[in-house]
């Protein structure tokens, strides 16, 4: 018999394994009624088993008497073996081999049939809270043996008759034993001939007074040289038993030859690290909080023109106003060093010696006192000038026409989107306009593309000309163009423009010996009265321009010549 029930998500899971159909189809109502949501009830062992591990319940109610192959015991135990799940027992009348049984698997209840609604209830939430607390304290014991484990000095447990009942990886690694070996060892037997009386001594005066640090020496595991150690001890608990004896100890076993090697190679990484920092292609630096220097390496003194880092150290007094082109921004450089700790890539200009200016890019840290207050800052200076100049110029190849300098379609459309976000956001107009060289075709059929370059190079500046400084102008296809005028008054401001761009289109343009007359075609389109999209916009300005080239004489025209009329 097999059947599944949900509750609500919270609830505990709960799996029965009961052979009696009554006592199974009660148990069932109770576990709804405590809104417990039963994730499955089987008649038999084996299938409870064979399903386990896809219901992952959070308790197991079995019956301890199951009648089958397996009994309630048996599957406990196979189920045990699979998942880490609670077992409540239902029980009734039973031998005393079968309870016997059941103990070695550590049940979290015992409830006697028929079971009752609170008995059952109770026995769930004790089962549920039991399991919290054990997980919490496995939690609990594996975080403290990682950190034990972990740790760089050995530590060691005595107990009170000084033999080893605990040592930590480290410890084992120093005396060249196994965890076998150890355990159960005099810990005196690990220490030098003469550091054993010390030992002891330290030992007995920590049961009196607590803790004490003594230096020894611990035997390495041949019986070879001695390594030098700090060892600190206390008493376990309290320190205290009956009639003044102590309890135990934890020793923690600090290897000095580790200091003494580390104070070697601190040495020899401070040579390293001068040999670097004279060395270094980049500049390297360090510096008070309040700018003055304190030490630089030559290429940092050469990149700003000094001769020699000790004249650099001795003329900056002040890095912002020496060294930063706006000495305002050295502000934000150390307040976000105070703040963070580090800054990595802060680009600023700055000045050399000689006034002439660099890009330069900024990483440091802040190194700080014992009390947390910023003692100086380091770090490397790179001169990033080449790669700022190559930035600017990707940064105007990807917005420029590369032959009238105006700015690109793709450059346009973005901007255009953003121009008519300002100008819905402030209730202003903006007039677009698409303008159109007459008849250029035939000036690249008839005298080359170079003559047509020059063409549409003298055609863009005067377009540019007509405008005001802040108008969009931009070359949008082969001899088109569009402009867009921001803050319109009225539709006058729009032909007052088209028509000074439409006039000096006019006007003969000399290539050599020779005069060409094209002219252009302007048509207009208004937001918000035209459209507010982009695309919607141009659209619109593009037909304006096709009716203003096919029929009108003033060379421009309207999308809605209805609704804006120019004044004469």
């Amino acid at each position: 018999m097999t059947s599944t029930s949900t509750s609500p998500s919270k609830a505990a899971r709960v799996l029965v394994v009961e052979d009696g159909v009554v006592s199974a189809k009660a148990l069932v109502l109770q576990l709804q009624k405590l809104e417990y949501a039963v994730v499955g009830v089987f008649s038999s062992g084996e299938e409870a088993v064979e399903n386990v591990r896809a219901l992952r319940p959070d308790i197991l109610l079995v019956d301890i008497a199951l009648a089958g192959r397996m009994d309630g015991v048996e599957t406990a135990e196979c189920i045990m073996n699979m998942i880490d799940v609670p077992i409540i027992y239902l029980t009734s009348a039973s031998d005393d081999a079968t309870f016997q049984r059941a103990k070695g698997t550590n049940p979290f209840a015992w409830l006697s049939k028929p079971v009752s609604l609170e008995n059952l209830r109770r026995a769930i939430s004790m089962a549920l809270y039991r399991k919290d607390i054990l997980r919490k304290l496995e939690r609990s014991e594996e975080k403290y043996r990682r950190i034990v484990e972990t740790m760089s000095e050995g530590l060691v447990i005595l107990n009170e008759d000084m033999t080893v009942d605990f040592a930590n990886s480290r410890f084992l690694h120093m005396t060249d034993t196994s965890e076998e070996a150890c355990v159960g060892r005099e810990f005196s037997s690990f220490l030098h001939p003469d550091s054993v009386n010390e030992f002891l001594n330290v030992l007995w005066q920590v049961a009196h007074k607590g803790r004490l640090v003594m230096q020894a020496k611990l035997a390495s595991a041949d019986g070879g040289i001695p390594v030098s150690v700090s060892m600190s001890s206390c008493s376990m608990g309290d320190g205290i038993c009956e009639q003044g004896e102590a309890c135990g100890y934890i020793c923690v076993v600090n290897d000095l030859t580790e200091q003494v090697a580390s104070a070697a190679a601190l040495r020899e990484a401070e040579d390293k690290y001068r040999t670097i920092f004279e060395n270094a292609l980049d500049g390297i630096y360090q510096s008070l909080p309040d700018g003055r220097i304190l030490d630089v390496n030559p290429a940092m003194a050469a990149m700003f023109g000094y001769d020699s880092p000790a004249a650099m150290v001795g003329e900056v007094l002040d890095a912002a106003k020496y060294m930063y082109e706006r000495p305002e921004d050295r502000a934000p450089f150390v307040e976000a060093l105070k703040n963070n700790e580090q800054v990595t890539r802060f680009q600023a200009r700055m000045k050399k010696r000689s006034g002439e200016l660099l890009w330069v890019e900024l990483s440091a840290r802040a190194v700080r006192d014992a009390d947390g207050n910023v003692r100086y800052f380091e770090g490397i200076c790179l001169d990033i000038t080449d790669r700022k100049v190559t930035e600017q110029d990707l940064r105007r190849r990807a917005s420029r026409d590369d032959l009238t300098g105006l700015y690109n379609r793709v450059f346009f459309r973005e901007w255009l989107h953003g121009a008519l976000q300002t100008a819905a956001r402030n209730g202003n107009r903006l007039g677009v306009l698409y303008i159109d060289l007459n008849d250029f075709k035939s000036v690249n059929d008839s005298y080359g593309h170079l003559v047509g370059d020059r063409v549409l190079r003298e055609m863009s500046g005067r377009i540019r000309e007509r405008v005001r400084e802040c108008d969009m102008v931009a070359r949008i296809g082969g001899d088109e163009f569009c402009v867009v005028l921001e803050g319109l008054h009225s539709p006058d401001d729009v032909c007052r423009v088209s028509r000074l761009i439409s006039e000096s289109l006019s006007q003969p343009v000399l290539v050599g010996e020779t005069t060409l007359r094209l002219g252009g075609s302007v048509g207009v389109a208004i937001f918000p009265e035209d459209g507010r999209d982009a695309d919607v916009l141009l659209g619109r300005a593009d037909q304006a321009m096709y009716r203003a080239k096919a029929s009108c004489t003033c060379g421009y025209a309207f999308w809605n010549e209805q609704a804006f009329t120019c004044a004469s």
